[in-house]
């Protein structure tokens, strides 16, 4: 959580203003996953925002413009853990 508000204060962003958060469902290790839906879901709930799961797979080469294409898809499903 730290280095979360240090990224957010070095970006001049609040915390109160962040009104979308994308999060990566996976695949992945359980505890890293497990930390970060917890501090996504935290925020979403104190803000009232939108939490927005993507798996790795929708980001092939980097392409962060599909991100754009599932902002529509508002509902948080289950990760995917990995060894």
């Amino acid at each position: 959580m730290k280095l979360l508000l240090k990224f957010l204060n070095t970006k001049k962003i609040k915390i109160t203003n962040i009104y979308r958060i994308f999060v990566n469902l996976g695949p992945g290790k359980f505890t890293s996953l497990r930390i970060s839906l917890s501090v996504a879901k935290a925020i979403t709930f104190a803000n009232s925002a939108d939490l927005i799961g993507f798996k790795s797979k929708d980001l092939i080469n980097k392409n962060y413009k599909n991100l754009i294409k599932l902002n529509k898809n508002k509902s948080l499903i289950k990760p995917i853990y990995s060894s």
